[in-house]
Formats: structure tokens, sequence, C-alpha cells
């Protein structure tokens, strides 16, 4: 049986197909006006890669798709989610229960007009009186997000359900309330509302798309089997278990559990992941082959407790639209992004009405992407038309060749890569120089090296499936449902620890129930538990801690005072906030067979020479079939290695060696 990964980006939706021994990888047009057809085009190219005769013939042969989506991405960041209202506690109208006399999601997520604070103990007539408000300014969708409810919800419930009573779903005019305790079981009463608000702003996207998939995968291809969508968490759900918030940034971070995956197996310690594709770019850092985990974290810049992998994004791919800024001088004289021309019309090359000059233009100029060979010759682009379209809205305004005005795009598309890794090692306080980058996505083998030289780093790893990498990443993930529930005390005793084991218990076996209704046996599972546990200071760390340290209170008082770390506080000193429980199932993962080294001779993999730009340069150029090259090969640059679904390009200076298992090592020398 096959298990499918597929990642939707906003260029380029990517997919990986194995059956434990053989996998096979495909990259489609992203369609942003229905994700449903790119989920299609993907399934049904990897059928025919896999010698099926169509789609549904594959699809009763595959037990798992697990599926990730820039939905909720997307719809935060073009703020192009519905009106929202939102009640919380009177006197926090502005602050939303932050430092912060405004809000930073006020005017964002929430119009500052369309919040309304209740008393301690509302009756049935303030909370109509402040529904009907919200209702006439135009909100069709109300959060509630009361102080101090993630122990004691029963207030923000029974606001709900007074709305509910005078605004029933079965009527077309219901009104949806979302209790920010449905939502998030964080002791912050910030994070809890931008929680609430995150998912109610990019629900109604998500959810058209995700129920649409399904009920096209089951009623119209017949699939029988599991379908679940990816976490930010590192975990998956099906859709009836998945909130909207979920899906944040979960494709990104698949990417560093794929780099952190690779990492291990290579015995590669510290970590600069690099992911670049056709709309943004990301950074991320690992360290002993593990993410680094940053709290407080973000949502596109909205402050939340929750500790996620450190990961910086900007809006910079291969779509990048090109600007030239009259007045300055070199690389300071080109703007790329923040718009960017997707997949459709997409850049000027792809001939398809795209008028405005992007990064993948120049690429193509300056000779890096072969026209007749991108995506594998699957889809023609046209090099003339990115010349003139560079020449006529960049050279001729700065008066440049378009070979130099090539080079100062692609210089500038390097320097901001760089100055998100030298904002990292500020951030982190990290010197990151001994670090090897770890480039993919479909435009990361292009960008390796000239991101690394600016950023001062002298080791480069490209990867054979680095065009889809995060559902690589998705691929050996296994199954991983994560549940949370809020501490019964935040003082740990015999009584506290009994309750704490029923928690437990029953995270337990809504999992084992979740699984079951998901078309997965719920056997064979294994389990991981932290605690989110503060201090007397008030800092709150998340503490890994084995389920045997519920045998006692002492052994898990020990457990979590280690854990927290050592003479940072006394055990009766700490506060429990959150019990995290993830329930974890085996599933096939590919398995890649290492092979034998041919030799350093890399010329039978040599397919052309062709005239090249990179930066300052020009000049002729070997070509390489990436696919072609053998474990052993050593490639010196200047050199062009083509992919089917990728390009990879080595300057001058730098020297590959192609390992067992596909991918390249590479150094400056």
């Amino acid at each position: 049986m096959w298990t499918v990964d597929i990642d939707v980006g906003g260029t380029l939706t990517d997919g990986l197909f194995s059956d434990g021994m053989t996998v096979a990888c495909a990259k489609v047009d992203t369609t942003p006006h229905d994700l449903t057809v790119c989920l299609f085009d993907c399934l049904s190219q990897g059928a025919a890669q896999l010698g099926f005769a169509d789609t549904n013939q594959f699809l009763e042969h595959v037990e798992l798709i697990r599926w990730s989506t820039t939905i909720t991405s997307n719809v935060l960041a073009e703020s192009h989610g519905p009106r929202i209202g939102l009640l919380v506690s009177r006197g926090h109208e502005k602050d939303l229960y932050g430092g912060r006399s405004s809000s930073l999601v006020l005017n964002r997520l929430v119009s500052a007009g369309d919040v309304i604070g209740l008393g301690d103990s509302p009756d049935d007539a303030e909370i109509m009186t402040a529904a009907r408000s919200l209702l006439e300014r135009g909100v069709r969708r109300i959060c509630v997000s009361l102080k101090n409810s993630h122990r004691d919800p029963a207030a923000e419930i029974e606001i709900k359900r007074v709305i509910d009573r005078q605004y029933p779903d079965h009527f077309l005019g219901s009104v949806p309330v979302l209790a920010g305790s449905d939502i998030s079981k964080s002791p912050d009463d910030q994070t809890r509302t931008f929680c609430a608000l995150i998912n109610a702003y990019s629900h109604g996207a998500l959810a058209a798309t995700l129920f649409k998939a399904e009920d096209e995968l089951r009623q119209t291809a017949r699939y029988a089997g599991s379908f679940l969508v990816s976490h930010v968490n590192g975990g998956v759900a099906g859709i009836a278990k998945t909130k909207a918030i979920d899906t944040v940034e979960s494709g990104p971070i698949l990417g560093i559990h794929a780099s952190a995956w690779l990492a291990k197996s290579r015995g590669i310690d510290n970590v600069i992941a690099m992911d670049i594709g056709g709309t943004t770019a990301k950074v991320s850092v690992l360290k002993n082959a593990r993410p680094i985990y940053r709290k407080p974290s973000d949502f596109f810049g909205i402050p939340v407790s929750i500790s996620l992998p450190y990961l910086r994004s900007i809006a910079l791919g291969g779509g990048s639209v090109v600007k030239q800024l009259g007045g300055r001088q070199g690389s300071s004289a080109i703007q790329l992004g923040p718009e960017s021309m997707g997949s459709f019309p997409g850049p000027a090359c792809y001939s398809l009405g795209g008028e405005q000059a992007t990064l993948t233009d120049a690429f193509v100029a300056a000779g890096l992407i072969n026209p007749e060979y991108f995506l594998g010759g699957t889809k023609p682009i046209d090099r003339d038309s990115a010349r003139q379209t560079i020449e006529e809205l960049v050279a001729c305004p700065l008066e440049l060749s378009v070979e130099k005005a090539c080079g100062l795009i692609i210089g500038r598309a390097l320097e901001m890569v760089a100055g998100m890794i030298a904002s990292a090692k500020s951030e982190l306080g990290q010197d990151l120089s001994n670090h090897t980058l770890f480039a993919y996505g479909g435009n990361g083998g292009l960008f390796a090296c000239g991101v690394a030289e600016k950023a001062g780093l002298n080791a480069v790893e490209l990867f054979t499936l680095g065009p889809v990498f995060s559902a690589f990443g998705s691929s050996v993930s296994g199954v991983c449902h994560v549940y949370e529930s809020t501490a019964p005390d935040h003082a740990l005793s015999e009584a506290g620890l009994a309750r704490i084991r029923h928690a437990v218990e029953e995270m337990k076996a809504e999992g084992a129930k979740d699984l079951l209704g998901e078309g997965l046996r719920p056997e064979g599972l294994s389990y991981a538990m932290e605690f989110e546990v503060a201090g007397k200071n008030g800092d709150s760390v998340t503490v890994p801690v084995a389920l045997s340290a519920l045998e006692s209170a002492k052994k898990l008082q020990d457990a979590l005072a280690a854990g927290f770390g050592a003479g940072a506080a006394a055990p009766r000193d700490l506060s429990l906030e959150l019990i995290r429980l993830r329930v974890q199932k085996s599933v096939s993962t590919p398995r890649f067979a290492e092979r034998s080294s041919q030799g350093a001779d890399a010329s039978a993999a040599r397919i052309s020479t062709r005239p090249i730009t990179w930066l300052n340069t020009s000049g002729d150029c070997l070509v390489y079939r990436w696919e072609s090259l053998q474990p052993g090969n050593r490639v010196e640059g200047p050199a062009v290695l083509e992919g089917v679904n990728s390009t990879y390009f080595l300057p001058e200076g730098w020297g590959m060696l192609m390992d067992g298992w596909g991918n390249g090592s590479v150094r400056r020398r």
C-alpha cells in the first residue's frame, strides 16, 4: 500500500509517494482559486509516474494521504478574513490582556470598534445587547475570550449558549460563536484571545477547501483510506479534529522536521535550514540535530505564548516582482517583493500574461534555468520574454545591460536571505559560522552557495528530495495527534496527581478513538508527555516527562524540577499550567538504499556547456544532469546541475561530492 504526502505552496504544490521501498515525487502548479484542483493534479501525476491507469485506480492502493496547506497562512498574511466581533472582560477592550495600551491585532484581525467589554457576571440582557450591537455593525462571527477562562470556561460557555439560543445554527441568520477556551488551553489570556481570533479569521477559507477536498476524494474518487491534515505542532488529524490555527505554517514546520531527520542520519549537529520556494523564503536553526524552540513565538507578527520551532520568513521567491529604484547604486537599486506573480499568470517567461519582471525571469535570462528543461521539460518557458521584460523594466531604467541587471537582481535576493541568517544569529545569540546550510525548496539549490558566501558559511547540503522537502518531512513524521488539558491544580499533591492521571488517560482514550475514526487501527501506539511549567518569576518552559513519572507526586515533582533547570526554582515553586500528550502511531516511511561509490569522475553526467551570468561575472559553465550523477562523483564550480524538479548551482570556488543517497555535500575551497 502507498502513502501520499502533499504540500500546497504559494506557487507550486509538491507530492511524495512511497510504498516503503519506492519513492516518487511530483510538482504541479498551485491553483489558488481552488486548491482541490492542484491536489488532484498532484495525485494524477503521481499515479502516472507509478504506472497506474488513472487516479482512481491509484487511490485504491493508497492507505494514507497527509495534506499540508498554506490557506490559513495566506489569509493571515494577506489580511482578507471576515469581519469578527470580540467579547472580552471589561477593561481589556484595548489591550486584550497584553502589556500594550493598544493591542497589535486591533484593526488587523478585529476592528477596535468591534470589541466589547462585559462585566464579571453578565446577564442575558447584557450579553444579547452586546451581540446585537456587533451584528448591527456587520459582524457575522463572534469570539468570546474572558480573563482566566483557561481553568474555568463556564462563563464563556454560558455566553456562547445565550447567543446560540437566540441565533441557532439551523436558521439562515445563525451567528457562529467561538470560545477562546475551546481553541487554546494556554494560561496566558492574550495568547488564548489571539488564538481564538486567528482561528475565527481563517476558519471559513480552510473549512470550505478541506471539506470540498474530502468530499471529492470520498465521493468522486471513491478513496477509502485516511485523509489527514498536517498541524503546526508536528501532528496530524482528520478534518473533524482540525482547527484552522492548527495549520498555520504547518508546511514550513514539516521542512524543519525533515532537516532534523536528515541532520541526525548524516551526523550533522548544527544546521541552518533554508527553504526558498516560489513565494516565500524561510530560515530556521537546529542545534544537536534538533529544532530550536522559542517561546513566546508568533504567527505572522502576532505574538503567542506557544513553544514553536524558531522560524523566520520573508516574502521572497521565484515569483517575487522586481522593481528598480532610481537614484540608487548596486543591489540597493533593486527591490524584490513583497508582491508575487504566483503560478498564474506567473513570471513573464511563463507567457501566461505576466507583465512584471520576477526573480525567476532573472534566473532564466542569466542562463541558470534551462527554458527547455523547466520542471523536467513539462512546463515550457520563454527566455526571450524573460530578457525583454528585464530589459524594459529594470536594465534600461538603470542604464545597464540585461546581464548586469540579472546580476543585481540575483545579488539582492542573496543579500535578503543572508540578512535573515544575520538576524537569526542576533535573535538567538549564537555564533552560526560553523553551521551547515541545508538548502531546499524549489529555488533553494540556486540560492545555496551564494547565500552561504554572503553569510560566511563554508558547508552546504543539497538534497535530491529538496524540491519536495516539506512533503518529505511529512512522510518521515509518522502519525501524531496532540492533545492538551489544563493542569487541574497549580501545585502538585497526591490528589492533584490522581486528577492528572485521569486527564492523561482521557487523552489516551481520545487519541485511540480519533485514530479509529480516521481509518487507522489504534494499536501499537506510543506516547510522549510534556508539561507547561512556570517558575516563581513567571517564566514558563515546556518539560518532557516520562509517563512513568506519574507513579508518585514526588517522582513527578522531581522530573519537573529537573526539566525546568537545575537551580532555576525549587520544586515547591513550580506552577503547573498545561498537560500535553502526543499520541504517536508508526506507519510506513520511505526507505533509502545507499549505493556504492562509482568514483570521482562525473563526466558521464555532463550534458552541455552554456553561457551564464552570476552576480558580476559571465562566462561558459558546464551543465550536468542531477539524476545522472553517481555516488562518489565530484563536480567543481562553476557548474549548473539540472534536475527534473529543481536546478542547483555551484559558483567558482565551490565543489560538490555526491553521496550514496543522491544528496550533494558542497564545500568552499
